[in-house]
C-alpha cells in the first residue's frame, strides 16, 4: 500500500469515527428529549450535519394516516416551502414502490416520481460540486428518504435529505450512517411517545383522582362544579373550560367558567340547549364527541341544525376543537364538561376523552348524591312537620269540640234542673253549638278527602261561571240580612275547567262566605268570572276588615285565625281557606290574595281550561 492510499483510508476511518461519535452524542440528547417538536428539530439538524447534506426534513404519520412535514433544517427557502406539507399515504406508498432500495433507504432518481406525486423542493441557488457528467452526480430533483418505524414495525415517519455537500449520491458508508440515523430516530421517537403517553396517563390519573376526591367531599353541586374546574382544566390541558350542572328541584342551574387563555366566551341559552341535547346523547351512547372547527357537521351526535351555532361558538372562542363530556349517573345526565383547545394545540387523545368521561361520572355521582341527600333532608323535615301538624290537629280539634260540647252539656243539665226554665233559649244554644260541631266535622272530612294523594280527581267539564252564580244566589239572603251588597258578573264565552264540580263549588262557597262574614254593614262584595288566555279567573273582592301583612303569611294553614280583634269575634273553623288551597292545587291552579287591614280583601282563583 502506498502512502497516499493509507492516508485515504485513515481519512475514511476518521470520517466514520467522527460521524458515529457525533451520532452517538446526538442520540443521547435526543433520547432524553420529551418534547417531540424539539426532538424533531435536533434530528434534522443532526442529519444535515452528520450525514453531510445541506437540507434535511422529517415527516411524521398523522392520525389520518398521511404524512406531514414537521421539521426542516439547513435552508430557509426549503423550510418556508415544505413545513406543514401533507402527503397522502397512498402517494408515499406509490413512491416507495418505484424507488431503488438502498437497504432500508428509498431513492427515486429525478424524473421517475409516479403520477400524483407533488413537486419536490428544488434549490434556486445550489450548484453541484461534482462534474455534471459524473454518473453519481446528485440531481436537485433526486429524492432520498429514510423511513423509520416503531418497535412493532409500524411506520412512524420519514427522514428526507437533499443536496449532499459532496455533490454526489451518498456512498455506502454515508448510506449506512443515514440508515443508522433513521433507525435511532425511530427508537427516539417511540421512546419519547411512550414517555409522553406515560406522562399523560399520570397527569390524567391525578386529575381524575382529584375530581373524585372533590366530588366526595362536598354535597353542594354548585361548589363541586366550581372547585373541580381548575383540576379539570389543568388535567385536560384546555384553553377554555365550561362546566354546567343542570338545575334540579332545589338548586339553580350552575355554570362554572375557567378560561386558561383569553376572556370567558358567553354561552347564550340557545347554545346551552344544544350542549344539553348533545350531552344527553353522549351520556346515552358513552361516546365523548370531539368537534373540530370546520368539521362539526361530520360529527354523528350533532344535529344538522346545531352545527352552525357550534361553529360560531368555536370561532368566538378562538378554538380549533371542542371536547364535550357528559356529567351523569345511572340513566340521568346531570350536566356537561366542555373543553376547548386552540388551532395549534395537540389533538384530543383517546386517553383524554376517557378521562373526561370518568370525571363526568364522578361529578354526576356527586350531583346525584347531593340531590338524594337534599330529598332525604326534605322528607325528614316534612315528616317532622307532619308530626307537629298531627299533634297540633289533635289539640286544635279537641279544643274546637270541647267548647261547644261544654255549652251543650251545660244547657242539657240546666234543662234537667229547671224544666220550667227558658227552654227556647237553651235549645237555641244547643242547636248553634251542635251546628258548630257539625261544621267542624264536615270541614275535617273535606280536608282529609282533598288532601289524599291517592284519591283520583273526577275528569268532568265544570262551568265555573254557573257554579259561582248558584253560590252567589245562595248567599244573597245572608248578605241582605247583613246589609251587604253582593254582586255577580260573568263574562261571555268563559270555557269550562276540568275537575270536580263539588270541590270547586266548596271553594267558591268558602271565598264568598268569608267575604260576606268579614264585611260590615253598608259594605259590598263583588264576585266575577272571566277568561284569561288559557285560564279561567274567579275574583272575589270585598271592602271588609282586611287582613294584616303578618296574618297573610299563615292564612292558608289549618285552623289559622287572624289576630285582628274584629275577625276573632266572628265564628269559624279556620279550615275554609286551607281546603280551598288544596282543592285548587289538585286542579292545577293557584290562589292569589291581596289585602290590607281596614281596606278589604281581593282573592283571585286561577284554573287552567280544558
Amino acid at each position: 500500500m502506498v502512502a497516499g492510499q493509507g492516508d485515504s483510508v485513515r481519512e475514511v476511518e476518521t470520517w466514520e469515527v467522527l460521524a458515529l461519535r457525533r451520532l452517538t452524542e446526538l442520540m443521547n440528547r435526543v433520547s432524553a428529549q420529551d418534547d417531540l417538536s424539539v426532538l424533531f428539530d435536533m434530528v434534522v439538524e443532526g442529519a444535515a450535519d452528520v450525514v453531510g447534506f445541506e437540507v434535511a426534513a422529517i415527516s411524521v404519520v398523522i392520525p389520518s394516516g398521511d404524512v406531514q412535514v414537521v421539521a426542516v433544517a439547513g435552508d430557509d427557502e426549503a423550510r418556508t416551502e415544505l413545513l406543514g406539507r401533507v402527503t397522502a399515504r397512498e402517494v408515499l406508498e406509490a413512491e416507495f414502490a418505484v424507488a431503488e432500495r438502498w437497504g432500508s433507504l428509498r431513492f427515486v432518481p429525478a424524473g421517475q416520481l409516479p403520477d400524483g406525486s407533488a413537486d419536490g423542493w428544488v434549490s434556486s441557488h445550489w450548484s453541484a460540486p461534482a462534474a455534471e457528467d459524473d454518473p453519481e452526480a446528485w440531481n436537485p430533483q433526486d429524492t432520498l428518504v429514510a423511513p423509520f418505524f416503531d418497535a412493532v414495525g409500524e411506520l412512524l415517519g420519514i427522514l428526507s435529505v437533499d443536496l449532499p455537500l459532496s455533490g454526489r449520491r451518498p456512498d455506502p458508508t454515508q448510506r449506512a450512517v443515514l440508515e443508522l440515523f433513521a433507525n435511532q430516530t425511530g427508537i427516539a421517537v417511540s421512546a419519547a411517545r411512550q414517555r409522553h403517553t406515560l406522562s399523560e396517563r399520570v397527569r390524567l390519573a391525578e386529575a381524575v383522582q382529584t375530581v373524585a376526591r372533590i366530588a366526595q367531599e362536598d354535597l353542594d353541586p354548585a361548589r363541586v362544579v366550581d372547585v373541580a374546574a381548575v383540576p379539570i382544566s389543568v388535567g385536560l390541558s384546555t384553553a377554555g373550560l365550561w362546566l354546567r350542572a343542570f338545575a334540579g328541584e332545589e338548586d339553580d342551574e350552575r355554570e362554572s367558567v375557567s378560561a386558561r387563555s383569553g376572556a370567558p366566551v358567553p354561552t347564550p341559552d340557545s347554545l346551552v340547549a344544544i350542549a344539553r341535547r348533545l350531552a344527553v346523547r353522549s351520556w346515552r351512547t358513552a361516546v365523548v364527541p370531539v368537534l373540530r372547527a370546520g368539521q362539526v357537521r361530520s360529527e354523528s351526535l350533532v344535529e344538522p341544525e346545531d352545527a352552525s351555532p357550534i361553529e360560531s361558538f368555536l370561532a368566538a372562542a378562538g378554538a380549533g376543537s371542542l371536547l364535550l363530556a357528559p356529567m351523569g349517573s345511572g340513566s340521568t345526565c346531570f350536566g356537561y364538561i366542555a373543553c376547548t383547545r386552540g388551532p395549534a394545540d395537540p389533538e384530543w387523545t383517546h386517553a383524554e376523552a376517557h378521562a373526561a368521561l370518568e370525571m363526568g361520572r364522578d361529578l354526576g355521582r356527586a350531583i346525584r348524591n347531593a340531590r338524594l341527600y337534599a330529598v332525604e333532608r326534605r322528607v325528614a323535615d316534612e315528616l317532622r312537620e307532619a308530626d307537629r301538624s298531627r299533634t297540633q290537629l289533635f289539640s286544635t280539634v279537641s279544643h274546637e269540640l270541647k267548647n261547644p260540647l261544654a255549652s251543650v252539656v251545660g244547657h242539657v243539665e240546666l234543662l234537667r234542673q229547671e224544666p220550667d226554665g227558658d227552654r227556647d233559649w237553651s235549645l237555641g244554644v244547643i242547636e248553634r253549638n251542635t251546628q258548630r260541631m257539625l261544621d267542624l266535622v264536615d270541614d275535617l272530612l273535606t280536608l282529609s278527602r282533598v288532601s289524599d294523594p291517592d284519591r283520583s280527581l273526577p275528569e268532568t267539564d265544570v262551568d265555573l261561571g254557573e257554579v259561582s252564580r248558584e253560590v252567589v244566589d245562595t248567599f244573597r239572603p245572608r248578605a241582605d240580612n247583613r246589609r251587604v251588597t253582593l254582586t255577580f258578573e260573568l263574562e261571555d264565552g268563559v270555557p269550562p275547567v276540568r275537575g270536580s264540580a263539588g270541590d270547586l263549588e266548596r271553594v267558591v262557597q268558602n271565598l264568598v262566605s268569608n267575604a260576606v262574614k268579614f264585611t260590615p254593614a253598608g259594605g259590598s262584595v263583588a264576585v266575577s268570572v272571566s277568561g284569561q288566555r288559557d285560564r279561567v279567573v274567579l275574583e272575589c273582592v270585598d271592602d271588609g276588615v282586611g287582613i294584616s301583612e303578618e296574618d297573610q303569611a299563615g292564612l292558608f294553614t289549618e285552623f289559622f285565625r287572624g289576630t285582628n280583634p274584629a275577625s276573632l269575634q266572628i265564628p269559624g273553623t279556620g279550615l275554609g281557606l286551607s281546603i280551598a288551597r288544596r282543592v285548587v292545587m289538585r286542579h292545577g291552579g293557584r290562589i292569589d290574595l291581596d289585602s290590607e287591614l281596614g281596606r278589604g280583601t281581593s282573592v283571585r282563583l286561577l284554573l287552567p281550561v280544558t
